[in-house]
């Protein structure tokens, strides 16, 4: 095994060419890709069993005594080992090769792994160049499929040129498999289908440095990042963390002179340092995830590089493209600033919450905005329609039925034990109602019968907007107290995404259900 081992880690890695790939030999990623497994293997820990696997150091540092720091380093050191040949067993069975339109990779250590990836599933082909690639000009390779919130495929270390023929000869595979559904379409819309235009690559936005970190100030990342730093503290000893806390505050009172206003001063200080601290780590994730972030377009997709650390590009079909949602936060409401998310056919699941694979454009005002949306919907008027509001009897349901009931349980346990202090819970409506006639507000909607556009937030708004054609179904439900006013809550599916127009005029909710079902049912646009 030894020897084996050391015949293939000492191999140079031959200089592949998508001809190589397409043999029937087998292929293997540069030696570096071990790099690239020890860095997944790391980030799969912390993302998967960082607790348990926490509960070794925790175990050591508790029960062995004077000896536990040996004991730690030991353990630090086994683990070390076992990542570095856990990656290059990972290297040694990880194969690939081209089989007509199809890739099939061969890898795992302890359970092998078989996959085939067909071409006509392949919806975005990506090129990702850490900083530890870029030197010997390799890429990972990142191959993602409609259908999956996950890479089907990611090579982590080929060179660049085998990774721009692979995507080349995808793409061209891709093309000439639609030429037929392309030559109806064309055909239907009187445009001769042997003419086909190829446009210069046009640049639609290019952020500075100040650009992003108005995005990090403004993303709403920093929650991303305390709860991190909750998770992090959940994990020390609560009597070790107090001790700190309390040494901490009688240090303080003790060089200040003791007395309330110090204390509560040394709270607020605390509480703004951490604040700022988050803050800090938001726009500085914001920088090294975003740097030299360019969008431009070209032959109807939207190519994006961005990236420090780690150079990523991206391109976007823009017929794959289902809804944009324009996200603007509290502070970025202040900053005259939106976020824009493309959404994607395939890359939603309620078990991946990993924002690198969604396809934002951060930081844009309104001029770029409206300028997108007539790329997307040509000739649309949906920024020039009247956004029509729901009806206040939303208020009146989620206050009456929905707090209240809430706080009626608990006053009930509260009785006993608290006497005529159960009636505080009784309050909650009161202070509910202001927060839920603010989200009530935010609420509007606007059609011009081909987009359709839905307002909602809270402090901040969000805005999607989809074409009508793209919608997969709708429904329409009235609820007893919706009958008796005229109401009605539609819910439109698109893929991946579904958006809810609750309280909305029963005319208005019908006039949508209807001109949605007629324009799915008589569009000839594709849909992916």
């Amino acid at each position: 095994m030894i020897k084996k081992l050391a015949t293939v880690l000492s191999a140079p890695a031959p200089l592949m060419d998508l001809s190589s790939v397409q043999s029937d030999k087998w292929q293997r990623l540069s030696p570096l890709s071990i790099i690239y497994f020890v860095i997944k293997n790391v980030v799969d820990t912390v993302k998967g069993g960082i607790q348990t696997f926490a509960i070794a150091p925790a175990a050591i540092l508790a029960t062995t005594g004077e000896n536990r720091w040996l004991f730690f380093a030991l353990f630090a050191l086994g683990s070390s080992l076992a990542l570095i040949i856990g990656s290059i067993l990972s290297y040694i069975n990880f194969k690939f090769r081209i089989e007509g339109n199809k890739f099939l990779i061969r890898s795992g250590v302890f359970k092998r792994k078989r996959l085939t990836l067909n071409f006509d599933r392949i919806q975005n082909i990506a090129f990702r160049e850490p900083i530890y690639f870029r030197p010997f000009n390799l890429i990972i390779l990142a191959l993602e499929s409609a259908g999956s919130s996950a890479e089907e495929v990611s090579l982590g270390g080929v060179p660049r040129i085998l990774g721009q023929a692979i995507r080349k000869h995808v793409l061209e595979y891709k093309e000439s498999d639609q030429h037929v559904a392309e030559e109806k379409i064309n055909t239907s819309s009187n445009v001769d289908p042997e003419i086909k235009t190829t446009h210069a690559e046009e640049e639609l936005l290019q952020h500075p440095i100040s650009e992003l970190v108005r995005y990090g100030i403004s993303n709403n990342n920093i929650w991303v990042f305390a709860g991190l730093l909750a998770a992090f503290l959940s994990q020390i000893d609560d009597w070790w963390l107090m001790d700190i806390v309390v040494d901490t505050a009688d240090n303080v009172s003790a060089a200040a002179g003791a007395g309330l206003l110090i204390i509560a001063l040394f709270i607020v200080a605390s509480i703004f340092l951490i604040l700022a601290a988050l803050m800090i780590a938001s726009v500085l994730g914001a920088v090294i995830v975003n740097y030299n972030y360019r969008l431009t377009y070209a032959d109807g997709r939207f190519h994006r590089t961005r990236g420090l650390l780690e150079r990523q590009e991206t391109s976007l079909p823009e017929v794959k493209i289902q809804n944009i949602i324009i996200a603007q936060p509290l502070i970025a409401k202040l900053l005259r600033r939106s976020h824009i998310t493309v959404g994607q056919i395939g890359f939603k699941s309620k078990k991946d919450n990993n924002r690198s694979k969604k396809f934002i454009i951060p930081s844009v005002q309104t001029n770029f905005i409206n300028s997108l949306t007539q790329r997307l919907y040509v000739d649309t008027t949906i920024h020039q329609t009247i956004l029509s509001n729901i009806s206040k009897k939303f208020i009146v349901r989620h206050t009456l039925f929905s707090v209240m009931p809430i706080a009626l349980i608990v006053a009930g346990f509260w009785v006993y034990p608290l006497g005529w202090l159960a009636v505080i819970p009784l309050l909650a409506p009161a202070f509910a109602a202001p927060l839920i006639t603010l989200r009530w507000k935010r609420y509007g909607y606007a059609t011009d019968d081909h987009v359709g556009l839905v307002q909602s937030g809270f402090f901040g708004l969000q805005k999607t907007i989809f074409p009508f054609h793209k919608v997969q179904s709708v429904r329409m439900t009235r609820t007893p107290g919706q009958l008796r006013h005229g109401l009605a809550t539609l819910e439109i599916m698109l893929a991946g995404k579904t958006v809810t127009i609750p309280y909305m005029a029963h005319e208005d909710a019908t006039h949508w259900r209807d001109r949605i079902l007629y324009v799915v049912e008589t569009s000839k646009e594709p849909w992916m």
